[in-house]
């Protein structure tokens, strides 16, 4: 197979153009998405609408870390299998992830319309932002299986290197959600309820084609006679996926968390981290792109047992993926006051939230090692280093130093608290990386 010998062949360079790229476009489509919502709702110029969208975040990385959990973890099974030669469990991998995706979202959908009160308080919302925030939230909910099932699929029908269809498949649908923005909100005026329903229609239209393209894969399942819950299937995917599922699901109590501590700096507080807080997606998300994007290759590789190969492809990968994200987040800090006036017209949120974008880039060029560091951990089976290393980021050192931080400087802590977390996160991760090299190196 042509995308096979990619895999098992391919310079460092080729693997980022024909397999990378394609899914940096999908995660750059994604951040203009999700700043669409926000931008739309803040040129309308309601800012309890503009804090509910970031006070929601947290079930929004929720639903998110669903669709990892199936589908980065049956992505990163069927490669390992690829690389292995074992085409039967590729089908009973891929049909798991289906059936797995739909039932987890059918239970999410009935957890966040049944506990919406509880959820409320949760989230920390307060009498100007709760009504805006169920809103939103009610329809997401009922979105939730499809965007599960859509997320896992466009992570696993890349496992044979296949990034393309993927990549049409989550640019139709993000593009959708872009177009319906300004209609739903600015024409309709349906505010947060618009940015809900254009969301989970574009997720809609992303899954019916992924779901479409599966099927036609002669390598791949979606029959439910290949479905099976038996241990080997079911724990080895779940187990795989694990890491990056568990780093976003803590990323949404993290996010939860600390938006109760900007809470008690005011509304005005909320609504500038909304806006900053996008930024802080845009360069995160591009060199996640470029690592997801080789996984399937760094898989593959670990399966041939070609560890000269492994170490050049990781090594090569994380340096690219540390000088894009410095000359990014230069970029960006030059701008950060436009940024965040396109958003809001709002002298106070544009005032704040350019401050709040100091503490959000401070340490973003680092952000290409750790995301190679913890895609390299889980591509090649180490769940525990992975999990470890996904979870230090997003919660078990960032909810102590916001804590402490928040203490000790009030808001600013809060603002700085991510990269004072990000610096600690990387050098740990570097550290058991370097331990599971050698443990390698010694099989």
């Amino acid at each position: 197979m042509k995308n096979e010998k990619l895999m098992r062949e391919g310079s460092v360079p080729q693997l980022l153009v024909q397999m990378s790229l394609p899914v940096i476009l999908i995660m750059m489509v994604t951040v203009l998405y999700n700043m669409a919502d926000v931008f739309f709702i803040g040129r309308c110029g309601n800012r309890f609408e503009l804090a509910a969208i970031s006070l929601a975040s947290p079930v929004f990385s929720a639903i998110s870390a669903f669709n990892t959990l199936i589908g980065f973890g049956g992505c990163t099974a069927c490669s390992i299998a690829l690389g292995e030669g074992r085409a039967d469990m590729v089908k009973k991998y891929s049909a798991f992830v289906v059936y797995a995706a739909l039932g987890l979202g059918l239970i999410l959908m009935g957890v966040i319309l049944a506990g919406m009160p509880l959820l409320l308080s949760v989230l920390g919302t307060n009498a100007e932002t709760a009504t805006y925030t169920a809103s939103y939230l009610r329809i997401l909910g009922l979105g939730a299986p499809f965007m599960i099932l859509g997320g896992a699929l466009g992570n696993t029908v890349r496992a044979d290197g296949d990034v393309k269809t993927a990549m049409v498949a989550a640019l139709t649908g993000n593009v959708l959600n872009i177009v319906l923005d300004p209609l739903f909100i600015a024409v309709f005026r349906w505010g947060c309820a618009g940015a809900a329903f254009a969301t989970v229609l574009g997720n809609v239209v992303c899954m019916i084609l992924l779901l479409s393209s599966m099927r036609k894969k002669p390598a791949f399942s979606c029959s439910i006679r290949d479905f099976t819950l038996q241990p080997d299937v079911s724990l080895r995917v779940l187990g795989l996926g694990l890491p990056m599922a568990a780093s976003t699901m803590l990323m949404s109590f993290s996010s939860a968390f600390s938006n109760r501590l900007t809470v008690g700096y005011g509304n005005v507080a909320v609504a500038a981290r909304s806006v900053a807080g996008k930024s802080a997606m845009i360069i995160p998300m591009l060199v996640m792109g470029i690592c997801m994007g080789v996984q399937p290759a760094i898989s593959y590789t670990f399966g041939r047992k070609d560890h000269a190969r492994l170490r050049k492809i990781v090594l090569g990968v994380g340096a690219i993926s540390f000088g894009i994200a410095f000359a990014l987040s230069a970029g960006l800090f030059l701008f950060r006051r436009q940024y965040i006036a396109a958003f809001s017209k709002d002298a106070e949120i544009i005032s704040l939230g350019a401050y709040m974008m100091l503490g959000t880039l401070l340490a973003v060029p680092v952000e290409g090692v750790y995301q190679m560091c913890s895609t390299y951990l889980q591509a090649t089976g180490k769940v525990a280093y992975a999990t470890l290393t996904s979870l230090l980021q997003k919660g078990l050192v960032l909810v102590p130093v916001l804590m402490l931080m928040e203490r000790l400087f009030g808001l600013d802590g809060i603002i700085f608290a991510n990269a004072v977390t990000t610096l600690i996160s990387t050098v740990i991760a570097l550290l058991l990386c370097r331990s599971w090299s050698r443990q390698i190196s010694e099989m």
